[in-house]
């Protein structure tokens, strides 16, 4: 999980099998003081190259269907040269890839994509950059989403005060109820060891768009997307 990080985009994800614990506790530490760090890591074994490779593959045709939903582009709009290789709708990205992947990788100590394959998926993480995460449709709440994250993480800062362990009542919030049972249900050295701030984040890093924006809607004042 380390090493799950879409936005690395290589032709060969082999594992890195001799990495030591200590090396490993090193890495996690670098992830939260130097930016960009997680670029850089290596996977210790094919199970945590697959994490990685599945993530490009499950969101590069993902986010095709989404921003035809919100007219951020049409699905003609894909250019040929990419849609006759890897086709122009998830499902048939989804599979082109696996499939592509699963064949070249057999008796592989490493994952691998095919030439053509793996030109045509560079090409379209490009499209993808330039015409749906640029676009205006993708990018015109940012303002309000970067509010209601710094807002909401206060909101829970103040509602947790420096307490690691809560009572839960009856009458709390649903909301309030679902932080404290995460805080509640973390282990004595976590909630021993680890900031509260550090604690909030991790509680929020969980959280889906659906339910962020709804705890938004619940708790801030004036929040409306």
């Amino acid at each position: 999980m380390l090493a799950h990080n879409g936005e690395i985009l290589l032709n060969k994800y082999e594992p890195d099998t001799s990495k030591t614990k200590e090396q490993f506790l090193e890495e996690v530490e670098k992830v939260f003081t130097e930016e960009g760090y997680s670029k850089k890591i290596r996977p210790m074994t094919l199970e945590g190259s697959v994490v990685r490779l599945s993530d490009i593959i499950a969101y590069i045709g993902r986010d095709i269907e989404d921003a035809i939903i919100v007219g951020s582009i049409k699905r003609e709009d894909v250019p040929n040269e990419i849609a006759d290789i890897l086709g122009n709708n998830n499902k048939d990205i989804v599979n082109t890839l696996t499939m592509d992947v699963i064949e070249n990788s057999i008796d592989k100590s490493y994952l691998t994509f095919s030439k053509d394959i793996f030109e045509s998926l560079i090409k379209l993480k490009k499209w993808n950059y330039e015409h749906i995460y640029s676009s205006k449709e993708a990018t015109i709440n940012l303002d309000i989403l970067e509010k209601g994250f710094n807002d909401l993480f206060y909101y829970y800062l103040e509602k947790l005060n420096g307490r690691n362990n809560i009572q839960i009542e009856e009458n709390m919030t649903y909301s309030d109820k679902l932080l404290f049972n995460f805080v509640n249900n973390k282990s004595d050295d976590y909630k021993e060891n680890t900031d509260i701030r550090r604690i909030v984040i991790d509680y929020m890093s969980g959280q889906t768009d659906k339910f962020f924006l709804k705890e938004c809607e619940n708790n801030l004042n004036n929040f409306k997307i």
